[in-house]
């Protein structure tokens, strides 16, 4: 039996008091076996939240919860047809195998409606759209990264069309610092230092936090990550149906939009990556930085431009996002890591875990320290727009 399945809290035959989390569940069980890019997870948790939040507002006791699982059930098969029986078996588990009566299959169709109503108005919304991309040779321009060599991954998705946002460069962070400056001398020389495979200097616990926070293939992903953290808290304050949909639907409107804005900015700046950078310094025009061909990151860098980071991005807006809802930034929670099995990270603060994801990502090898900064500045300004046009819109 699935994880998730096996420790549903959903009492038999409710129509799901919890749907909100356990569909959330399903679909990160989902993104981990399938590992679609972080960005696309970003945009379909969205739509899957915005659908459930659309149905339990305008309805009330067991109609909310079973207009939610129709919802639920309805958006993971889009998305993910593959894991039709999974979700019918979810869908089982919360029907209690009870026999519904006409009403609550009336708010089990009510939910699907929604869902391919919310499903039908991001269907032109961009993400399926394909662009050129012109690759460069000059210096500090990206260009495919050893040691795998990916072709850029979706350099289209700046063009999507935001959730909340009024447009993707909205918030667009200023340029990455000019290769001749002191303040990329000094970007470059942190990720030298501290983000080599073979680094003297990075300590067990920064190398343990970039391969806690790496998420890349077959982990829940950036989004995926902040998503299992709002669901424990969700779970752990017992919030009612209302609450955690809410909850999930900003997280994941504010994490889509900053996932559509820095890709806006990635493929805007077109910044080439630490390693390309220190193995071609002599070509960046700067004499404080040193070139060495040699030179490999702790972690492997994603097939796409550096600035700015997409991770700190993610982090950014997810941290404005919890901080408001629940009323303080200052929040003590853990957090597991499919990346580093058997460990558990506390924090007492979603600002302080999105600073050390954003540094993780120089740990790593992958991003400058800029990069960093500016995604979650970014991230931050995109998770309070998001939360301020929420509260309107209700």
């Amino acid at each position: 039996m699935l994880w998730w399945l096996a420790l549903l809290v959903t009492a038999p035959g409710t129509g799901g008091a919890d749907a909100v989390l356990d569909w959330n569940a399903a679909f990160i069980e989902s993104v981990e076996k399938q590992t679609p890019p972080p960005v696309l997870t970003a945009r379909n948790l969205a739509i899957l939240h915005l659908s459930m939040d659309a149905v339990i507002v305008r309805s009330k006791g067991g109609a909310a919860a079973w207009s939610a699982v129709g919802a639920g059930h309805e958006v993971c098969l889009a998305i993910f047809p593959s894991g039709k029986s999974a979700f019918d078996a979810l869908l089982e588990k919360e029907m209690g195998r009870a026999r519904l009566s006409a009403e609550e299959r009336q708010w089990l169709e009510a939910g699907r409606q929604e869902a391919r109503r919310v499903l039908a108005l991001r269907a032109n919304d961009g993400s399926a759209t394909t662009v050129p991309y012109v690759p460069a040779e000059k210096p500090g321009e990206w260009r495919r990264t050893a040691p795998a060599n990916r072709p850029p991954e979706m350099p289209h998705w700046g063009k999507v069309n935001p959730f909340a946002l009024q447009r993707a460069d909205q918030f667009r962070p200023p340029p990455p610092p000019a290769l001749g400056s002191a303040a990329y001398a000094r970007d470059v020389e942190a990720v030298q230092r501290l983000g080599a495979a073979k680094s003297t200097e990075r300590t067990a616990e920064q190398t343990l936090a970039a391969r806690f926070w790496s998420d890349f293939s077959y982990t829940p992903g950036p989004p995926g990550h902040w998503n299992e953290i709002a669901r424990r808290l969700a779970a752990e304050r017992r919030l009612s149906l209302k609450q955690s949909a809410r909850l999930f639907a900003r997280l994941n409107t504010a994490m889509a939009d900053a996932g559509i804005a820095c890709w806006d900015c990635k493929y805007h700046c077109n910044f080439w990556r630490p390693l390309t950078a220190i193995h071609r310094a002599g070509e960046d025009g700067n004499e404080a930085t040193v070139a060495d061909a040699a030179w490999e990151s702790l972690l492997p860098a994603p097939p796409h431009p550096e600035y700015v980071s997409g991770h700190a991005s993610f982090s950014g807006a997810a941290a404005e996002v919890l901080g408001d809802f629940f009323g303080s930034d200052r929040v003590n929670f853990t957090v597991t890591s499919v990346s580093v099995p058997g460990v558990e990270r506390g924090y007492n603060s979603f600002r302080a875990c999105a600073g050390e994801i954003a540094s993780s990502r120089v740990w790593g090898g992958i991003h400058f320290p800029s990069a960093g900064s500016e995604g979650l500045a970014m991230g931050r300004k995109i998770g309070r727009w998001t939360v301020s046009e929420g509260a309107r819109q209700r």
